[in-house]
């Protein structure tokens, strides 16, 4: 059943998850069903022990679920000082009640035991239905997470997203088959669950939440303390006792780290092709054409998806043609008036990925030896001879650097422009 992002951020504890106790109840009904709670409220920021929620402590709430009608509105008599009481409307179809008090004793003079009676107004008719809440069932166990006590900083759940993560609670005493137990991560829109009032785990699976985020959870135990049967107009209908173990959970903001660089060209209609440029070590070596400008382009791969930053020249002749362009992982460099047998060093500055990390300034370095199509960082005879035995390949990566005026093919020109640069080198 869905339910609006603002009713999940204003109730404190999210009623719905009763709802996942009515897997029986059916939309091809007028209303699909309804769920009525009392509700304990408590919050965990560390291994130790939750404590009682300050903000709202007992609650009482319901939830009547759209089925085929349009629901116009709805009312519960029942025994308790708020009888009878009206239902709002959540804004998707559904209708809500959530009243708070600051202690049980209050909570339950405002909603005693016994029948509660609705009647809903729908487009479809006005219907009636009952339900006892039984008063001499036992709220469950507090919830409580298990988990490491490391995973706790700050206050909050710290978990790696990008792995298994397994959540553990203690276990839900005396827990029957009408109970049951479920884990919510709200702004992931995760319900885990209902679970059997016997499990005391849960393994999230990686990938299930995004990095550098904070989630609002749940963790709830629910005694069932009534039910009521569906027919063809309204579905089932489920009172609950509840405890709510309320958390915060954020996921580690991944490193940011500079991965691999590249030149890259493109050769016609064959496409794009990269000449690797090793961060440390010996340079690679861009062996292809700049045209007449001495134009070429430097693409540079981060783990996280970069948003902004600099390029500035530090060593070696040629400069930055306009600002870096950025996409998903990458930062573009564009340079001109690169002069050939040279090493050029470009740094990076001021690079801040998506989470508002900044790298530290970060130099990317290329030789560019026009013709040194085997990357020894000289031009001679190897390299027309590798040339000419690739004439009329079909391009691709194992023989781009071959077509060295980046015109898409390999044949006698590109042979004579290796030829013109024969006993040029880089150190």
């Amino acid at each position: 059943m869905k339910f609006s992002r603002s009713y999940f951020r204003s109730i404190g504890i999210l009623l719905f998850l009763a709802l996942s106790f009515s897997a029986g109840s059916s939309f091809a009904q007028n209303v699909a069903g309804f769920v009525l709670g009392k509700i304990q409220n408590f919050q965990q920021t560390s291994s130790a022990a939750p404590v009682m929620n300050a903000t709202a402590p007992f609650q009482f709430g319901s939830i009547i679920s759209m089925g085929t009608a349009t629901i116009n509105s709805a009312t519960v008599t029942f025994t308790g000082t708020s009888s009878p009481r009206s239902y709002s409307p959540l804004g998707n179809g559904d209708f809500s009640i959530l009243d708070t008090f600051p202690t049980q004793a209050q909570l339950d003079v405002a909603y005693g035991s016994g029948n509660y009676n609705l009647s809903i107004n729908t487009s479809a008719g006005i219907f009636s239905r009952s339900i006892f809440f039984f008063g001499f069932f036992s709220y469950p166990t507090t919830p409580m997470l298990t988990v490491p006590a490391n995973n706790w900083q700050s206050g909050m759940l710290v978990i790696d997203s990008a792995a298994d993560y397994n959540f553990t609670w203690n276990t839900f005493a005396g827990g029957g088959s009408t109970d049951g137990i479920e884990l919510v991560i709200r702004e992931a829109a995760i319900t885990v669950g209902p679970l059997p009032a016997t499990q005391t785990s849960y393994i999230l699976p990686a990938g299930s939440l995004q990095p550098g985020t904070t989630y609002t959870c749940d963790l709830a135990f629910l005694r069932g303390a009534g039910t009521s049967s569906g027919d063809t107009n309204i579905g089932p209908g489920y009172a609950v006792l509840s405890k709510d173990d309320g958390f915060m959970l954020r996921t580690q903001t991944p490193a940011f780290v500079l991965t691999n660089a590249v030149s890259r060209k493109t050769h016609g209609v064959a496409g794009d092709f990269d000449v690797d440029l090793p961060l440390s070590g010996t340079t690679g070596v861009e062996c292809r054409s700049g045209g007449a400008n001495g134009d070429y382009t430097i693409v540079v791969t981060f783990t996280n998806m970069v948003v902004s930053g600099n390029a500035t020249v530090t060593s070696g002749m040629g400069s930055i043609a306009g600002a870096p362009t950025f996409s998903g992982n990458t930062m573009t460099v564009n340079l001109t008036a690169v002069t050939n047998a040279q090493t050029v060093t470009v740094t990076l500055s001021n690079v801040t990925d998506q989470f508002s990390q900044t790298l530290p300034d970060t130099a990317v370095s290329a030789s560019f030896l026009l013709g040194d199509t085997n990357a020894n960082r000289a031009v001679n005879a190897t390299d027309v001879s590798q040339t000419k035995a690739r004439i009329g390949q079909t391009l691709d990566a194992t023989n781009f650097r071959s077509d060295v005026n980046v015109n898409g093919s390999i044949n006698a020109s590109d042979t004579s422009l290796i030829k013109s640069k024969i006993g040029t080198g880089v150190p």
